[in-house]
């Protein structure tokens, strides 16, 4: 990759991956609130009537409301649709707003923080899924060495949840540091919510053995110790919590190695832990508990808990999973066992359907071939007696393994969802591997969806969860491993609701800096939309098969301004960046093709000069991509780290830009191309001559300039050309 490839592409992944923070605003339409039962908006304005429209996200406006004031709440609306807002005024019309659940499709729900250049592969373990009160996922995953120095005692675990008014992820929220307790074959941690008393819950291994349950009373904001619960001597005695919360109760499994016990505890999360009861299963002749694996706790409809559970016949091969009821007064009951195959990774997932429970575990039997170990049981009279385990079958010969999990919809149809870590290469579906049934009986193995729809990513994912959300439609979340910070950490699929819009559809084109609605020849834009692509990435080597040609095509993925093929750089199901293509001007036509299907012809104001800076969040502050003569970013220590520093009197930096003037596209820029037009900065109120304003890089402009005598402070910064102004909002801190 050349140097000025890579340039664009370090500048351009800066703004991708703050545009949740920046493209929000204070004025005009904003988001007060939204749940799955409301969304309220307001609005400025002095009109004495305004029209409040609405839309799901990719169709019309269709006019909802007239009212006289500048507030509105919908609470008419589908909790798991996505919409559009905007409000008119005679002829004026706002700014427009997006609010509901996650997106469907393929989207980086927690991509992985860069070390370095390269995103962290360790950045995922042991993810934990839960519901919260909108019926939105949060989950709980592990860090672990997140500074990348080896020592592996900072090992964090991480929350993250959905932001239904922003329509964003909330930023990840440290629980706690629990050191070096990560593992990929062990279930460590779980997570839980409470809609009666809207908390969450989570319970996690420590690298001590200790087990430690933390709350939120706030949707994750803020996390509070609850209890721990301590391991002998510093043995690493207790492993595999499951947690579940109801009705203002906590419910408590995990395995204690030292006693060789399963514990459950339960009682009032809010009162005090050291109220909380402590009960130990009864033994059973012949079996003993195995150390180090997880136990699986699940609450029925009458919010009765179950516990299933490993253990080892005595002398033997055999393992035996078993199923608790630690409110009865009975003993445990054997689900299934090995038939004497050796067996390790022993994990397990119980679920309830009413009262029966349901049970997916990892076990190799004689019934399949060892390598099919996945199997799952049923009960269909309250746990009491289980019918012979069902084999999950694989795609072609490939084997079923390790991480895995299961969820069942309203109706009690199951799904199961698995890595595998073999085959002979005829499998005909994508990764990762999710299975179905209807009977619970007969099972059909492929993936969420088709390859040209999910794409095609690791087959043994580092870790992995699936839930069914209310409207019965799959959420599925693992831990990708990749090469590119668009694939590499806690990847999500969500099927589409009934209501979504299948095509690709644009609903605004804007500069790719400032998100303004004016373009320029040659420089980026940013498309927004729904349905874009099925994928999220950015190009790649692989892409440039043509000489200096940037690519035009990305996954399936191609964009057109008025009939001419633009470079495109990014993807994702919302947005596109691509390269405006040379010599246009006036009313433009945008179209997007996905896999074939175009979209509709959106316009956008193609313009001689819009110049926009590229830019960072760092907390909330809004600062521009720049960097010193020695590639030290410009930035302020104390909000973005040690690695960026604050400019000084005299400093040289340089600024990256788009739009400063019409420009060729689509090819490689081989050497630099100075600005004909005057350019100038303003620091402070100070203008500034660059000594240097340019293309550098494919749609990117440099601008060096030298920083003017300021106190220490920060200053709003600004770029001229043309009689026409870069954004408001941008400051550099100064020293």
């Amino acid at each position: 990759m050349s140097l000025f490839r890579w340039r664009v592409a370090r500048v351009l992944a800066v703004i991708i991956l703050s545009l949740p923070a920046v493209a929000q605003t204070v004025a005009g339409l904003q988001v007060k609130a939204a749940t799955s039962k409301h969304v309220d908006l307001s609005w400025t304005g002095t009109s004495s009537s305004y029209s409040v429209q609405r839309r799901v996200l990719g169709s019309t406006y269709s006019t909802i409301a007239t009212v006289t004031n500048s507030t509105y709440s919908d609470t008419s609306i589908d909790p798991y649709t996505t919409y559009d807002y905007q409000v008119t005024s005679g002829g004026a019309t706002s700014n427009s707003v997006t609010v509901g659940p996650p997106p469907s499709g393929l989207s980086n729900a927690a991509p992985a923080p860069l070390l370095g250049s390269t995103p962290a592969n360790n950045y995922g373990f042991n993810i934990t899924l839960a519901l919260d009160g909108n019926g939105d996922p949060a989950f709980l995953f592990g860090w672990s060495d997140p500074n990348g120095d080896s020592d592996l005692s900072d090992g964090q675990l991480l929350f993250r949840s959905w932001n239904r008014a922003q329509y964003t992820w909330n930023a990840p929220v440290k629980v706690a540091t629990i050191g070096d307790a990560f593992t990929t074959f062990t279930t460590m941690s779980s997570l839980a919510y409470d809609a009666s008393t809207a908390t969450f819950a989570a319970a996690a291994m420590d690298e001590n053995g200790d087990v430690i349950v933390w709350a939120s009373a706030d949707g994750g904001v803020t996390w509070t110790q609850k209890k721990i619960f301590a391991s002998n001597s510093g043995a690493a005695s207790y492993t595999g919590p499951s947690l579940a919360l109801s009705g203002g109760n906590v419910y408590l499994s995990m395995l204690e190695s030292v006693s060789e016990t399963v514990h459950f505890v339960t009682g009032k999360f809010s009162a005090d832990s050291g109220t909380w009861t402590d009960k130990t299963a009864p033994g059973v002749s012949g079996l003993t508990l195995i150390n180090n694996t997880s136990t699986s706790l699940a609450l029925d409809s009458a919010t009765n808990p179950g516990v299933a559970y490993w253990t080892v016949q005595d002398n033997s091969y055999n393992v035996v999973l078993l199923y608790w009821k630690p409110l009865g007064g009975g003993a445990p009951v054997k689900i299934m066992d090995s038939e004497n195959n050796s067996a390790d990774n022993e994990d397990v997932k119980l679920l309830y359907h009413g009262l029966n429970p349901r049970v997916l575990a990892y076990l190799p039997r004689n019934d399949a071939d060892p390598s099919d170990g996945l199997h799952f049981a049923r009960s269909d009279d309250a746990g009491l007696t289980w019918q012979t385990p069902v084999v999950i079958p694989p795609d072609g010969t490939s084997s079923t393994d390790y991480p895995f999990d299961l969820s069942l919809d309203s109706q009690g149809n199951a799904a199961a969802a698995f890595g595998e870590n073999s085959g002979s290469g005829d499998a005909v579906c994508g990764n990762p591997k999710l299975s179905r049934s209807t009977d619970l009986a007969h099972w059909t193995t492929c993936a969420i969806a088709p390859v040209n729809v999910t794409g095609n990513f690791g087959p043994y994912p580092g870790s992995i969860q699936l839930a069914f959300g209310g409207n019965d439609r799959l959420y599925l979340l693992w831990w990708e491993q990749g090469d590119t910070q668009a694939n590499t950490g806690v990847l999500m699929y969500r099927e589409p609701p009934a209501s979504a819009v299948t095509g690709p559809s644009i609903s605004d084109v804007v500069d790719g800096a400032s998100f303004r609605p004016n373009i320029v020849g040659g420089s980026w834009v940013t498309i927004r939309g729904v349905n874009l692509s099925d994928v999220t990435r950015t190009w790649a080597s692989a892409d440039f098969t043509d000489g200096n040609n940037l690519p035009t095509n990305l996954s399936g993925v191609q964009v057109t301004i008025n009939g001419l093929s633009s470079a495109v750089y990014y993807i994702s199901s919302t947005q596109i960046n691509v390269q405006a293509p040379a010599n246009i001007g006036g009313t433009v036509s945008v179209q997007v093709t996905h896999n074939g299907t175009p979209s509709n012809t959106a316009s956008a104001t193609a313009v001689s000069a819009a110049p926009a800076l590229f830019t960072y969040q760092a907390g909330t502050k809004t600062y521009p991509a720049a960097v010193f003569l020695n590639s030290l970013i410009v930035g302020d220590p104390a909000l973005s780290g040690t690695a960026v520093s604050k400019a000084h009197a005299g400093d040289t930096i340089l600024l990256f830009a788009t739009g400063l003037a019409p420009s060729t596209a689509g090819t490689i820029i081989q050497s630099p191309v100075v600005v004909t037009s005057p350019v100038t900065v303003t620091i402070g109120g100070q203008q500034v001559t660059p000594s240097f304003a340019g293309l550098v890089a494919s749609g990117e402009f440099q601008i060096n300039v030298v920083m003017p005598n300021l106190a220490s402070g920060e200053y709003p910064v600004t770029v001229q050309v043309n009689g026409q102004t870069s954004q408001s909002g941008v400051v550099i801190p100064v020293q």
